[in-house]
């Protein structure tokens, strides 16, 4: 891909695509209408495709300004998604901040990154981002005091369950996250204690460099926009920008600024070992959005993570999730490798994948000798598929 190159989309999600363009004056409701009046516009598609990339609230909006009337039924169905894609994000704006307020009081430093303070930040409204949970993050030292502070507010730990002290020990250092569930709020909640797997990517990003965005009577902290910046183009780069709603979310937080501003975000993110993910993000967002923004020359591992996020966005006509095994699983497989512009971050993820994190959990080796997860890894995966299907091949195998 060329820097600046318009990517080819499914009618479908060319029309998506164009209302989570940041608003332009008039020219994105004047190519909404050129293209709506497009006879080929499949309305059924349309909404699979909102649905796959969890952009009602955009579509819904954009659509609107422009004028466009809807067929009646899909009309409603879009009304439908935008409106329960803001009520779970309004619950999670709620529980949001009193999560803040609760771990303000016991001590615990809480970033909130992505869902309601992005959204914020971004849009200036809650219910115009689809989030599924909330994502916290907490300094590793304070990992057993948040789980317990979530455990007394009615959390249970949804992921990993089962796990002695000691193993939830290993687990964090080889996982970046463990997942809540309130029940009786139907929220779940990522606890992370890292950003990324890869301990050679955002090695440089400080943490501790915050803001604080006014959400009702309240206040949520997030990432100072380097830092929040940079971990948007890794998260997104790493999972292929599978949903259009992480590339707009960038889009969107790169509104208003000039190009300097942006080539000093860029910059920035490097610097803090974002690796090859800004420049892809940045040409993504040229690509789909038409972004006028500082493009840096793709070198061939950077224009492979372009085609891996063309690939994932598009599969199976852009309404598809993507499955194990499946041609954009693999390239996003492969591509985490390439995010990274050292060798050490290569190796890192390299042994992260051939080392497997379960054995590294369930299995202690001696310290000086986690080189053997990478030989014992094939052999224990064998036995552990031989076994399943011994105990699901009759009772007396079981």
């Amino acid at each position: 891909m060329r820097p600046g190159e318009a990517l080819p989309l499914p009618l479908a999600l060319h029309v998506v695509a164009t209302c989570c363009r940041p608003a332009d004056g008039g020219a994105r409701g004047e190519a909404l209408r050129t293209l709506m009046a497009s006879p080929r516009v499949d309305m059924d598609r349309l909404l699979q495709t909102v649905a796959r990339h969890r952009v009602a609230p955009q579509v819904h909006r954009a659509l609107t300004e422009a004028g466009v009337a809807l067929p009646a039924d899909t009309a409603a169905h879009l009304a439908g998604l935008a409106g329960q894609a803001a009520r779970r994000s309004l619950n999670l704006a709620r529980e949001s901040l009193f999560l803040q307020s609760a771990f303000d009081q016991f001590g615990l430093d809480a970033t909130f990154v992505k869902g309601s303070a992005l959204a914020l930040l971004i849009h200036g409204d809650v219910g115009m981002k689809d989030s599924w949970d909330i994502d916290l993050l907490v300094p590793p030292d304070q990992v057993d005091a948040a789980c317990q502070l979530l455990l007394a507010q009615g959390y249970t730990l949804h992921y990993p369950t089962g796990l002695s002290p000691e193993a939830f020990g290993r687990f964090q250092a080889v996982a970046k996250e463990c997942v809540f569930f309130h029940p009786g709020r139907q929220v779940y909640l990522e606890l992370h204690w890292k950003l990324v797997d890869n301990p050679h990517e955002l090695a440089g990003l400080d943490v501790r460099r915050t803001q604080t965005v006014a959400l009702g009577a309240g206040k949520l902290r997030t990432l100072a926009d380097p830092e929040l910046f940079a971990y948007l183009c890794v998260h997104g780069t790493r999972h292929s920008w599978s949903r259009l709603k992480w590339i707009a979310d960038v889009a969107a937080f790169l509104k208003g600024r000039d190009r300097d501003e942006v080539a000093r975000l860029r910059d920035e993110a490097v610097a803090m070992g974002a690796g090859r993910a800004p420049d892809v993000a940045l040409a993504l967002c040229r690509g789909l959005f038409g972004r006028h923004l500082p493009v840096t020359r793709l070198d061939a591992a950077g224009r492979y993570l372009v085609r891996a996020a063309h690939a994932s966005l598009t599969h199976g006509g852009g309404v598809t999730e993507i499955a194990a095994y499946s041609k954009p699983w693999r390239m996003t497989w492969i591509g985490r490798h390439l995010i990274g512009t050292s060798g050490k971050a290569f190796l890192a993820e390299l042994q992260s994948n051939w080392a497997g994190d379960y054995d590294r959990v369930h299995i202690p080796l001696p310290q000086g000798l986690g080189f053997l997860y990478v030989v014992i890894r094939v052999p224990l995966w064998l036995w552990r598929k031989a076994r399943r299907r011994l105990a699901g091949g009759s009772d007396e195998a079981a």
